[in-house]
C-alpha cells in the first residue's frame, strides 16, 4: 500500500524549503513531506565541524571543500569539477563548444550552504525584456506582480540594505523598507565609493553616471529570527560560522517545527501519472537503508520539485514528464563574468567583513540592450579571491627567496593593497543552450546530465563593454597598477544556474504557467531557478525565494479548492 501525502515537496534547498515551511504554516493540518537526496544534520555541532575542516583545509576556495567527507556524494554527486575540461569531469557530460563551468552543492539547505549572500531584485525591465528591446522574451508577470513577494522574501531570508539608495533604482519601486539597514561598508568600500561616485560613462550613445551603493545581503546587520549579526568573519564562503549568513537550512527547520516530515538520503528516481496525467506516484531510494536499491513509492495529491535547474530537468527528462513543447532542458543560462585585479598606491585592508559589500547598479538596464546584455559591477573585499589569495602570495614570495622580516613587511606591504573589480552579463535563453540525458549513468544507473552551451557575441559585447568601463574606473585612481588592463575572451561563471523549465503562459513554448503549475500536470509545480524565463543581471536568490512563496500561495488555492483540511485563509 502507497504511504499518501497531500503534498510531496522534492528537493529541499532554499525554494523547497520557504514553500515547505509556507505551505505548513497556512495549512497546518496538511500532510506534507519534503524529500532531500543528501543527509547531513543542520545542528551547531555540524556548522562547528565544517569551520574546522575548512581552517585546516588547502582549498578554502573550494565551495565543495567543507562536505567533502559526507556520504551523500556517492549517491546524490553534484559537479565538484565542472571548471576541469570536459573529458575529466566526473558528472557533466560536456562536450562544448564553450564550457558551462557551474558547480552547485546537494545539501538540506542547497547551494545556499555555499553562497555569497548577496540578494538585489531584478529591475522592471527584466521581466520585459523582448517588449522593452526586441530580444530575449518576456516573463508572464511583471515586477508589480512580484513586488510583495520580493518584500514577504527579504522578511523571511533577513535581508540587510540601504532602503533609500535602492528604492525606485531603474524603475525598482519598494513598497516597505528592508528588514535590516545595510551592513556598514568597509574601509576600502568607502575609499572606493568617494573615488567612482559620479564617474561618468557612454554605453551605446547613452550616457550614465556611475554610483556605489551598499548591496543588499540576506547577512544580518543585527540579531534578527534567533541568528546572530554578522561579526565580520570575512570566511563566509562557504559556510557562515555563526550563520548570520542566511542558509535554506533556517526554513526547512521552521517547516519541520510546523510538521512537515524530513526524509534525507532519498534519491528520487521517477515520477508517475495517470492516464489523466496527474502525477500519482513518486519513487525513490534511500542510500541509508540496509537495501540501497529497494524502491519505495509515496503517492500525493500535489507534487512540487524543487531541484535545481539542473536536477529539475533531469528528472522530468527521465520521467517524461512536462514536455510537451519540447522546452524542457532547453535555456540553460548562467552569469557569465570576469574581474580585474590591481594593486592600490595605499592600504586598502580588505578582508574585513563579508567578501562583497557594494555594487554599480546602473548599468544594469538601458536602451543599449539591444545590442548587448546589461552589466552589474561589484566591488570585492576580498583582495584578489580567487585569482590570488593571500596564501598563493605567501607561496610565491617564498619561491622568490624571501624569509623572515623581509617575507613579513613584503607580505604586510603588498596584501592590504590588493583590490579587484568584478562585473558579470546576462546570456538570453536560447534553446540550444540545453540539458539532455547522457548514456553515462551515476551510482544508481540515473543519467548524468549532458550539456551543450555556447556563448553567442551579445554577451561578449558586454563583457568587453565591462571591461573596459571597469579600466577607465581603475585609470581614475593616481598610481594604481592594474594587473592584466587587455581585454580577453574569455569568461568565469558566477554559478547562477537558470532557465531549463522556463515559465510563460503559452503550453507550447513554456513549461509552467506564472504560478509554477506544468502546463501538461494540474498537480505538478515547479520551484527555483528552472523557471526563470530570462536571467537578467541580479543574483537569483531572492527572485526565486519571492516565485517560491507565490507559488507556495499557489498550492494553497489549490489545497482549498479539493476542500483539504485546511483551517487558515490566505
Amino acid at each position: 500500500m502507497l504511504e499518501d501525502f497531500d503534498v510531496v515537496i522534492i528537493g529541499a534547498g532554499v525554494a523547497g524549503a520557504l514553500c515547505a515551511y509556507k505551505i505548513s504554516k497556512l495549512c497546518p493540518s496538511v500532510k506534507i513531506l519534503l524529500l532531500e537526496a543528501s543527509d547531513h544534520e543542520l545542528d551547531k555541532p555540524q556548522r562547528q565541524e565544517f569551520r574546522e575542516w575548512m581552517v585546516d583545509s588547502p582549498n578554502r576556495g573550494d565551495m565543495h571543500a567543507p562536505y567533502a567527507g559526507l556520504a551523500s556524494r556517492r549517491y546524490a554527486p553534484s559537479p565538484e569539477d565542472a571548471s576541469k575540461p570536459f573529458p575529466d569531469q566526473k558528472y557533466y557530460d560536456q562536450s562544448g563548444p564553450d564550457g558551462f563551468l557551474a558547480q552547485y552543492v546537494r545539501l538540506v539547505g542547497g547551494t545556499t550552504w555555499a553562497w555569497r549572500g548577496n540578494v538585489p531584485r531584478f529591475v522592471p525591465n527584466d521581466f520585459c525584456l523582448r517588449s522593452a528591446y526586441g530580444v530575449g522574451e518576456d516573463w508572464p508577470i511583471t515586477y508589480d506582480d512580484i513586488e510583495p513577494y520580493y518584500c514577504e522574501a527579504e522578511r523571511e531570508l533577513g535581508v540587510s540594505g540601504d532602503s533609500e539608495t535602492w528604492d525606485g533604482l531603474l524603475g525598482a519601486y519598494r513598497s516597505e523598507p528592508f528588514p535590516m539597514n545595510a551592513i556598514p561598508l568597509s574601509y576600502s568600500d568607502r575609499i572606493l565609493q568617494a573615488k567612482f561616485d559620479g564617474f561618468e560613462t557612454e554605453i551605446e550613445g547613452e550616457t550614465k553616471i556611475l554610483h556605489v551603493r551598499a548591496t543588499p545581503q540576506a547577512r544580518n546587520a543585527e540579531d534578527y529570527d534567533g541568528r546572530p549579526a554578522c561579526k565580520g568573519n570575512s570566511n563566509c564562503i562557504p559556510l557562515c560560522p555563526i550563520q548570520a549568513k542566511y542558509d535554506g537550512s533556517v526554513h526547512v527547520k521552521k517547516a519541520i517545527a510546523n510538521g512537515v516530515e524530513l526524509r534525507t538520503s532519498c534519491v528520487v528516481t521517477q515520477l508517475e501519472v495517470d492516464s489523466s496525467g496527474r502525477v500519482t506516484t513518486v519513487n525513490y531510494k534511500n542510500w541509508r537503508s540496509a537495501n540501497k536499491q529497494e524502491e519505495h513509492k509515496i503517492s500525493a495529491r500535489i507534487v512540487v520539485l524543487a531541484a535545481n535547474a539542473i536536477e529539475t530537468p533531469k528528472l522530468l527528462l527521465i520521467s517524461n514528464l512536462a514536455n510537451s513543447s519540447d522546452q524542457v532542458g532547453r535555456n540553460l543560462t548562467d552569469h557569465l563574468q570576469s574581474e580585474m585585479t590591481a594593486i592600490y598606491p595605499e592600504p586598502l585592508y580588505p578582508f574585513r567583513g563579508p567578501q562583497s559589500l557594494s555594487s554599480i547598479e546602473d548599468l544594469r538596464d538601458g536602451d543599449f540592450r539591444r545590442h548587448h546584455s546589461a552589466i552589474r559591477i561589484t566591488i570585492g573585499n576580498d583582495g584578489w579571491a580567487r585569482a590570488k589569495s593571500p596564501s598563493d602570495v605567501l607561496d610565491d614570495f617564498m619561491k622568490e627567496g624571501s624569509f623572515g622580516k623581509t617575507l613579513h613587511d613584503r607580505l604586510a606591504q603588498y596584501i592590504p593593497t590588493m583590490m579587484r573589480l568584478g562585473f558579470s552579463t546576462e546570456v538570453l535563453p536560447n534553446p540550444n543552450n540545453r540539458i539532455t540525458l547522457s548514456n553515462k549513468l551515476d551510482e544508481y544507473g540515473l543519467p548524468r546530465p549532458k550539456i551543450h552551451f555556447e556563448v553567442d557575441q551579445y554577451v561578449y559585447n558586454a563583457l568587453k563593454k565591462a571591461h573596459e568601463i571597469v579600466v577607465s574606473l581603475l585609470k581614475t585612481i593616481n598610481g594604481i597598477k592594474i594587473t592584466e588592463p587587455e581585454w580577453k575572451r574569455e569568461y568565469r561563471t558566477a554559478a547562477h544556474i537558470m532557465g531549463t523549465c522556463r515559465m510563460g503562459n503559452d503550453p507550447e513554448t513554456s513549461v509552467v504557467n506564472a504560478d509554477g503549475r506544468t502546463h501538461d500536470h494540474s498537480n505538478l509545480y515547479l520551484v527555483g531557478a528552472s523557471v526563470f524565463t530570462t536571467a537578467a543581471t541580479a543574483n537569483p536568490t531572492l527572485t526565486l525565494s519571492a516565485l517560491s512563496l507565490r507559488t507556495a500561495d499557489a498550492v494553497v488555492q489549490e489545497l482549498l479548492c479539493q476542500e483539504s483540511p485546511c483551517e487558515a485563509e490566505v
